[in-house]
């Protein structure tokens, strides 16, 4: 036995390298939800991202005739079934994504995916998304300041992205596609401050679904290496805290015990059924604003359940 295996890296989706999964195992389970990776890993090499350290050396599509292919051979193994695509970035390239979106859309598909937020600059991508079965796509927002976000990525893209998150998140929820926004409070920006501007930028932009956590730097990760250097690490080998929730860093504005009580209020003032439901009913409307428009009744809008929630830090 060797002490660790290594898989490729390279061109593993190009033949005589790819291989199907066995998606015939998933029969007979009693949970419906499938999942189906279309690439492998982003561009935007965040510095705190862990997702695509082990299983690829760039960014990796997969063809649309084998996406579709494994997407119809895992659906066939669950009734009712609900796709999720294991992708870190699913829609970065835009014309793959509208062919893969024309491909899917016959298929009746009900699924969720992450993207970025330039998703919504593209009118015709959105339309698809809607078209196609699409409920609801996580994006990492990481921050509602400009500041934070400085360096966050070697080119600062999110960094110039933040002035737009409000109208783009609009735009997506418009479709009746909910966004599931991805905050890290604890940033080296970040002040004791941030835990109401969250709150506060969650209100204003209506998102229906959000995801707090605290920077985990992961070991191999960027966020390692530099907490590792400047002496922040709370503890060197620390693979049971990286929760994504538990802190073992000290931030730079704020204590550690400022930030752990910081994310437990932002908790339970986003999280609570008040807060929820106001979101929720915004959405509602706009299911029925889009079903109108469609010709149906409002007494038949059937706004389902929220995705099958995946919790990230990528």
């Amino acid at each position: 036995m060797q002490p660790r295996y290594d898989g490729r890296r390279d061109r593993v989706f190009e033949e005589p390298h790819y291989a199907s999964p066995r998606f015939d195992l998933l029969r007979g389970r009693p949970y419906n939800r499938i999942t189906v990776q279309t690439s492998r890993g982003c561009p935007l090499n965040c510095e705190f991202c862990a997702a695509s350290l082990r299983i690829t050396s760039r960014f990796q599509q997969k063809p649309v005739d084998k996406a579709v292919a494994e997407i119809r051979a895992a659906s066939a193994m669950a009734e009712n079934s609900f796709l999720e695509l294991a992708d870190d970035n699913t829609f970065i390239n835009k014309k793959w994504g509208k062919q893969f979106l024309k491909a899917i859309a016959p298929l009746g598909l009900r699924w969720f995916t992450e993207s970025d937020i330039s998703l919504a600059d593209d009118e015709e991508l959105l339309d698809l998304l809607a078209e196609s079965g699409c409920h609801q796509v996580l994006i990492g927002l990481e921050s509602p300041s400009a500041g934070a976000l400085s360096g966050i990525d070697p080119h600062d893209w999110k960094h110039r992205r933040v002035d737009s998150y409000l109208q783009s998140i609009e735009r997506i929820q418009e479709r009746g596609i909910s966004v599931n926004g991805c905050f890290i409070v604890g940033l080296d920006s970040h002040t004791p401050e941030i835990f109401e501007e969250v709150q506060a930028f969650v209100r204003q932009s209506r998102l229906l679904e959000v995801q707090i956590t605290v920077p985990t730097p992961f070991p191999g990760t960027p966020l390692y290496h530099r907490l590792w250097r400047e002496g922040r690490l709370l503890e060197e080998r620390f693979w049971s805290r990286c929760t994504l929730f538990d802190v073992n860093f000290h931030p730079k504005n704020m204590s550690v015990e400022e930030l752990e009580a910081g994310v437990r209020w932002l908790f339970q003032e986003i999280y609570n059924e008040r807060e929820f439901n106001a979101r929720k009913r915004h959405y509602i409307d706009i299911m029925k604003r889009n079903w109108a428009r469609a010709g149906g009744s409002d007494a038949l809008v059937d706004v389902t359940t929220p995705a099958p929630q995946e919790m990230r830090q990528c």
